[in-house]
């Protein structure tokens, strides 16, 4: 069993173009649809996908989060819901045809102080009562969280016997770090933020999330795949075969749900989760399955010179 928290999460809506997306013009889209989202919602929903026990602990609240828990409910998504007094957020994805994925994000809802403490006690009974061998942190804060949201539920994760892997950025990346995730999973974007300084390519990668994270890091870099350090300083590299990229939304959730899933020696592993990244790269929505996912076998692995 893996359980995944999400402090933010969200209602997403997808819009398809027939042309690229031209800031000031309107727009008509051609096709839309509508999922429950945020980045533990989609863990949740890739493993179980693949046939991986996995429940979502989340707040909910408002008209968009009585959408939210309709569509997970539709789904057969298992989820604990911490009633929250504001609105879930919506986020909107924008699919232009030569001008990519663009995505437009609410900040979301303000927990109060208590809302904060019933998500910390509802995650740590939902690992605990599951007996879940990983809890995955993931997503965003709320807007206003004070510092020590990311720390209480690591050491929720860990009281109830479980590893925990923390995919979240800026302060809550930081704050992962410090309180000794097993795992943090940041993209280059993110994992750049974190040490202040660019992240280009897998070398530079390693070397960042070497200096910075003492446990076990990935790090999604897009279309070059993803790079693995380990506690012993030992890293790897693997890169996805040639795709004909649909919609990126959720391809890092599913790259974290493809490594927490499989077990075994390290190098299938990181193939299999760059497969699964790369195979939610095929499909329109994060709700969705590709008609033909990427191989583990078809995805090429490499290791780098150690780190430390």
């Amino acid at each position: 069993m893996i359980v995944t928290v999400t402090p933010n999460p969200s209602l997403d809506r997808t819009l398809r173009l027939p042309g690229p997306l031209r800031p000031g013009r309107v727009h008509r889209a051609t096709g839309s649809a509508t999922e429950a989202s945020g980045k533990g919602v989609n863990v949740t929903r890739v493993l179980r996908a693949n046939g991986i026990d996995s429940t979502a602990v989340l707040p909910l609240g408002g008209a968009t989060g009585a959408e939210l828990r309709a569509l997970l409910t539709a789904e057969r998504v298992p989820f604990t819901a911490v009633p929250i007094a504001g609105r879930i957020r919506s986020n909107i994805t924008v699919l232009g045809s030569r001008s990519g994925t663009t995505k437009l994000n609410e900040p979301g809802p303000e927990l109060t102080e208590r809302e904060l403490d019933e998500l910390v006690a509802a995650t740590g009974r939902a690992v605990r009562d599951s007996r879940a061998r990983w809890l995955a942190i993931c997503g965003s804060l709320p807007p206003g969280t004070p510092p020590g949201l990311v720390t209480r539920l690591v050491a929720a994760g860990h009281a109830a016997g479980a590893a925990v892997a923390v995919d979240s950025s800026g302060a809550g990346l930081a704050e992962a770090v410090r309180a000794g995730a097993d795992l943090v999973a940041p993209n280059a974007e993110e994992l750049a933020e974190l040490a202040g300084q660019p992240v280009t390519g897998p070398d530079q990668a390693a070397d960042v999330a070497a200096d910075l994270c003492p446990g076990t890091a990935l790090v999604s870099l897009g279309e070059l795949g993803a790079v693995l350090i380990r506690p012993d300083g030992t890293a790897m590299h693997a890169v996805p075969p040639p795709i004909t990229v649909v919609n990126t939304a959720g391809a890092g959730d599913a790259l974290l749900a493809g490594w927490l899933a499989a077990e075994g020696p390290a190098a299938a592993r990181l193939a299999r989760a760059v497969a699964w990244g790369a195979s939610a790269c095929l499909a329109e929505g994060t709700a969705e399955l590709p008609d033909h996912p990427v191989a583990p076998e078809l995805v090429t692995t490499t290791e780098l010179q150690e780190r430390r």
